[in-house]
């Protein structure tokens, strides 16, 4: 048997905790139905108010962005793997 580490989710996961505001997409699916995976920046902002997203995390998606409004798709950043 394997040991596979659990790995903390990633802030677009955090974020699908909630049901987008704008879309109405709900809780664990990206807002985005063809192409990559990605979330408006209202569900990131309704999942900071939620407690689901932290204000610096919320503040580092934001740094991402060019325009920033409620209905531009953030697209999900894939971790890393080291």
């Amino acid at each position: 048997m394997r040991n596979i580490m659990p790995q903390a989710p990633s802030v677009a996961e955090r974020a699908r905790v909630c049901p987008c505001p704008l879309c109405w997409q709900r809780p664990g699916y990206s807002c985005t139905i063809s192409g990559p995976p990605g979330d408006h920046l209202s569900r990131y902002r309704a999942a900071e108010r939620a407690g689901q997203v932290s204000r610096e995390q919320l503040a580092e998606v934001i740094g991402r962005l060019v325009v920033v409004a409620d209905h531009v798709i953030v697209p999900e950043q894939r971790e890393r793997a080291s």
